[in-house]
Parts: C-alpha cells; sequence; structure tokens
C-alpha cells in the first residue's frame, strides 16, 4: 500500500505540475489595496500550487496584500516571478525570523504567530498552497467585511471546551492523531465550561483585526496549559491546527463556514457542491481530483489549460 500511494503522489505531482504550470501564461493580479493580508508558508517546490491558489483565490476577495513566510527561500528568480504575478503587493519573510515567544518552533507555529501578531493591525486571511478556490466565497467576503474570524470546520458548531471533550470523534478508542488527543484533555483547562472549541483546519483561516495583542497572549496561555497536559505530544505536527481553532473560537462571534461549500477535501466530501477546496496530502491525488479541479478552475481564468 505504501508503495502505491507513493506511485499516486508521484504521478500527481507530475500531473498537477503540467497544467498548474499553466499559471504562468495568466495575467498578474490587479491588486486593491486594503488593510487584508493574505499569509502563506512556502516552500519553493510549492510556488506553482500557491500561485494557482492565489490567483483563483484574490479575484472571489477583490482586495488586500500577501504575506509570504518562505522555508527555506528562495532565490530572486522565484522571488521576483511571485512579485510579478501578485501585482507587487507582496512581503517576503523567512520562518526563521519569526519570535515564537513561549509557543514552540516549527509545525508552522511560525505561520500562526505571524497571522496573530499582524492581526494587531490588520485582517488576516491564512491561505494554504494547497487549496482551490472553484466559486464565489460570499461568507468569507461578509467576515472580512464585518470584522469577524472565519474558520474551515467540519460541519460541526462552536461549543464548549468541555463539551468538545466529550464529542465521540474524539473517545473513540481509534482516534489517536494529536488532533484527537488534544481535543480530549480540552475539558481539563481551566474554564472549560466558558472556553470555546471547533474542530477546524487552520490552512485557510480569517483572523479579525483585534489590536492590542491581536490573541497571541491567549495562544502562549494555550500552548502552555497543553503542554503541560501531553508533553511532547503537543510538539506534534498538527498541534498548531488544534491551538488555530482554539484561538478563532474565543474571539468575538466565530464564523464556521458552511460545509461542504467549504472544506478539506476526503471520500466523503461531494465534490460538486465545493466552492473552496482544501486538499490535504492524505487525499490530494485520490481520483485525481485535485489536477482536474486545478484544470477546470484555470480555464475560467481563461487559460487554455495542458491536457492530461
Amino acid at each position: 500500500m505504501a508503495v502505491f500511494y507513493r506511485i499516486r503522489r508521484a504521478v500527481g505531482y507530475a500531473l498537477f505540475r503540467r497544467i498548474a504550470g499553466e499559471v504562468l501564461r495568466t495575467p498578474p493580479l490587479r491588486i486593491v489595496d486594503s488593510p487584508v493580508r493574505i499569509v502563506t508558508q512556502l516552500h519553493p517546490r510549492d510556488l506553482l500550487l500557491y500561485l494557482v491558489a492565489a490567483k483563483t483565490f484574490y479575484p472571489r476577495l477583490g482586495h488586500g496584500r500577501f504575506v509570504l513566510l518562505l522555508d527555506p527561500d528562495l532565490d530572486p528568480a522565484g522571488r521576483a516571478l511571485l512579485v510579478r504575478h501578485l501585482g507587487g503587493a507582496v512581503v517576503f519573510r523567512r520562518v526563521a525570523e519569526v519570535d515564537t515567544g513561549r509557543c514552540r518552533r516549527g509545525g508552522t507555529w511560525e505561520r500562526l504567530v505571524t497571522c496573530l501578531d499582524l492581526a494587531r493591525d490588520h485582517y488576516v486571511i491564512q491561505l494554504d498552497a494547497d487549496t482551490l478556490t472553484l466559486g464565489e466565497l460570499p461568507e468569507v467576503c461578509e467576515a472580512v467585511a464585518t470584522n469577524r474570524p472565519f474558520l474551515l470546520g467540519e460541519g460541526e458548531p462552536v461549543v464548549s471546551c468541555a463539551e468538545a471533550a466529550r464529542g465521540p470523534a474524539v473517545t473513540a478508542s481509534d482516534a489517536t492523531h494529536v488532533v484527537d488527543v488534544a481535543q480530549r484533555v480540552l475539558g481539563d483547562l481551566p474554564d472549560a465550561e466558558r472556553l470555546r472549541y471547533v474542530r477546524a483546519s487552520s490552512g485557510f483561516a480569517g483572523f479579525d483585526r483585534a489590536g492590542g495583542a491581536g490573541g497571541r497572549w491567549l495562544l502562549e496561555w494555550f500552548h502552555g496549559e497543553m503542554t503541560a497536559r501531553l508533553g511532547r505530544r503537543f510538539a506534534e505536527w498538527g498541534s498548531e491546527q488544534v491551538a488555530s481553532a482554539f484561538v478563532l473560537a474565543n474571539r468575538p462571534e466565530p464564523a464556521v463556514l458552511p460545509w461542504p461549500d467549504y472544506a478539506t477535501v476526503t471520500p466523503a466530501v461531494p465534490l460538486a457542491r465545493v466552492r473552496f477546496a482544501h486538499f490535504i496530502g492524505t487525499w490530494r491525488f485520490r481520483r485525481l481530483a485535485y489536477p482536474r479541479l486545478a484544470r477546470r478552475t484555470l480555464r475560467r481564468l481563461h487559460v487554455p489549460a495542458a491536457v492530461p
């Protein structure tokens, strides 16, 4: 099975790069400046994926500027390519230069800290490179316009931490991922009946303009409480997702985007209904949905994408 997965992934990436390369033929974005900042942590291998994500998302939002966290850094040619396609509206930062304070490093924690720091003065949208915008996003536009945070959930509402810890998805004996393990101990937090949580991806999230500490104080408190309970387990990949969901759930009036209109794609998601798709590695190339949807999206951008 592992060999089959590696082969499918290799074929999928080759096909996607062939299709995504057509994004280089699209004109630069027309930037409308605003206080919105669109943040992505980018590895150089994902440059084409990111351009497809950014250039399909930005026209649906219509304004803002980009912030790219580079890990590792891009060469001058890569930076110049991004500046050209993003209409010159991009700021580059290096992950190694982000001060995470009392929080751990790695596992995209630098990205979360950056979003919260920027949210002191801006509305911030975290946009993963492995996303595609397939339709209109009125819920996102409304959240930005009204300065409400938003989350990419799984169809579940925001609940108290005490209630989240009792959920059937995390109390099952086979729920051993750090996201499940962390959710199980949320009920042990001080004031767990008042504090809130919702199971959500950090691949697409909106951080309201908060002023002051921008929520970082809550993040550092949560990191300390969870590390005290889980030790090294809360240093695993996925811990940042739990922290992001916790911080946003405890902001004023958080909006959980409707599912499956906005979805992390799994076999259970009806793709025909999806307007915003997040393709995580596990399911990214199942039935080649990712490259096929990318091709369709590029055609809507009036680009003759390559045919596989």
